[in-house]
């Protein structure tokens, strides 16, 4: 150092010292205040935790944005303010859940920049008595009926289902092929939209309707071989993540077959709430259509994949959940549902107004939604609609909330076979397992030890022969290796032999009386 650079120095390095220390200190004042302004909330990647800003960033390769009722956000709502986390949708392959105990974000597999989106709720609306609120899949629109029998978008934090007054829940499918339909109500992440709450959706725009199926376990009542008479069945709404009910003797309580799918426990499943109509290229779940029918087993099956395969996008859905031709047990559960105090029971031992039978869709031309003008009405080409004081009579709750056609309007096949039998099915082979109910045992259609508990087959007998024998006369024959696929319901000339507790049996070829049902889980 010079001589000149020496004296400079030291005239001046006590401002130095004294100037330095105040710019340091006003610059990391200046960052913990940058820092602290926003709320935080953390993201992990493996074994590394990263603390971050709310409003839309990038910080360690993140970026995390909020979006609140379905707008974007550039704040995050606080732990008590109101809101619960509907879903986190992450890109690149990254899956981010939330901890609704630290109220933060947890972020796994980001090997590359990665965008997660929080999507906040208002807290679902929960009636107090199912277990907790339906899981709507990818594309579902949760849905109310006025008083004409219009479908409303529903708001879920505020009451929109009521199973102890007989309201299930419903939902539907729009035409999401059509980009001005599906902006109506969708967001671009296929969340729905908080402005169209409220707005009425034209039948139109609805490609598929579902009635939610809660969870349940139910008390056995005829599970030792005997046989019994019609009844209010004993039934108590349960969590997927409660233990099992595993009761194989009466009186002992047995958490229904119908919500387990594979190695998945369901909070509930998605069920037509109508037999399937239209194409089998386009399959539509409405009223007032004529039943898609004149299909074997296997043509049925392909078609109900449908919509969580190669024409999700056309329904909005999503290929992470699924879609399947509705199995023996799963009519069971609908069956078993509708014959409680939560169906067309009014108590334990008094039936709703209509009875408490579902009355029959006797209409010739296999309308969808109709029902006679009795509980067994005989054929007729009219049709009291779905939406009339009379039509709903046809419904498993007696009222426009519940599930038509189960009773009459076409046969319908599920997915219930004898011993892994194709006949004339058209399978190559026969699908996965937990796409059907498989029944062995004696070779013969009058053996009814070939049955699961909950299917409502054999547990509904009121005497152990064939026939009209099942409760309120409904049709009652097992499937055998002649006849190996199970059909329900009976069709509209059926007349007493008509009914949710109708069994009998086919080889699993088309038939003009034969259609199917579907149904949607979200997994």
């Amino acid at each position: 150092m010079n001589l000149n650079r020496k004296l400079w120095w030291a005239q001046h390095k006590s401002n130095v010292y004294k100037y330095g220390t105040i710019l340091s200190l006003v610059l990391i004042v200046t960052i913990s205040i940058i820092y602290f302004t926003y709320s935080k909330f953390s993201s992990r990647n493996e074994a590394t935790a990263y603390e971050t800003t709310v409003e839309p960033f990038i910080k360690n390769d993140y970026f995390i944005a909020s979006y609140i009722n379905g707008e974007w956000s550039d704040n995050i709502p606080g732990k008590n303010d109101g809101y619960e986390v509907d879903k986190v949708v992450c890109d690149n392959g990254a899956t981010g859940t939330w901890d609704n105990t630290d109220w933060g974000i947890n972020i796994r597999n980001a090997t590359k920049k990665t965008k997660c989106s929080v999507y906040f709720v208002p807290p679902k609306y929960t009636d107090n008595v199912i277990a907790e609120a339906p899981e709507l899949a990818q594309g579902m629109i949760p849905v109310k009926f006025d008083d004409a029998g219009n479908v409303i978008v529903a708001d879920t934090s505020t009451k929109w289902y009521d199973y102890e007054a007989h309201e299930w829940a419903n939902a539907v499918l729009v035409n999401c092929a059509d980009s001005a339909i599906k902006s109506k109500y969708f967001d671009s992440n296929n969340k729905v939209l908080a402005s169209a709450v409220g707005k009425t959706i034209s039948m139109d725009e609805i490609m598929q309707m579902y009635v939610y199926i809660p969870r349940y376990k139910y008390q056995l009542f005829n599970a030792e071989d005997g046989t019994s008479n019609p009844q209010a069945i004993n039934i108590a709404f349960e969590s997927k993540t409660t233990a099992k009910s595993t009761g194989t003797k009466n009186g002992e309580w047995l958490t229904h077959p119908a919500f387990t799918f594979g190695d998945k426990e369901l909070a509930g499943i998605w069920v037509g709430k109508f037999e399937t109509s239209n194409t089998s290229t386009l399959p539509k779940i409405v009223p007032n259509a004529s039943s898609l029918r004149s299909m074997n087993v296997s043509a049925q099956f392909n078609t109900s994949r449908l919509m969580t395969t190669t024409l999700a996008s056309t329904y909005g859905t999503s290929i992470n959940d699924d879609s399947h031709m509705m199995k023996n047990m799963e009519w069971g559960a609908v069956a078993y549902l509708s014959s409680s105090i939560y169906g067309r029971y009014a108590n334990a031992s008094t039936c709703i107004s209509s009875g408490c039978e579902v009355w029959i869709n006797n209409n010739e031309n296999y309308t969808t939604g109709c029902a006679g003008s009795s509980v067994s009405a005989s054929s007729a080409s009219t049709c009291n609609a779905w939406n009339t004081a009379t039509g709903v009579n046809a419904s498993t709750t007696g009222n426009i909330y519940g599930i038509y056609d189960m009773s009459g309007g076409a046969d319908e096949y599920v997915m219930g076979n004898y011993n892994d039998t194709i006949s004339s099915a058209g399978f190559s082979s026969m699908p996965e397992a937990k796409y059907y109910d498989k029944y062995t045992g004696t070779d013969s259609n009058s053996d009814f030890t070939k049955y699961h508990l909950g299917d409502a087959t054999k547990e509904t007998l009121k005497t152990k022969s064939t026939g009209g024998n099942a409760w309120y006369g409904d049709w009652s024959y097992s499937a055998y290796s002649s006849l190996p696929w199970v059909f329900r319901g009976g069709f509209y000339d059926f007349g007493t032999d008509a009914g949710v507790f109708s069994s009998t049996c086919h080889d699993g070829n088309s038939s003009d009386n034969l259609s199917f049902r579907v149904v949607l889980g979200a997994l």
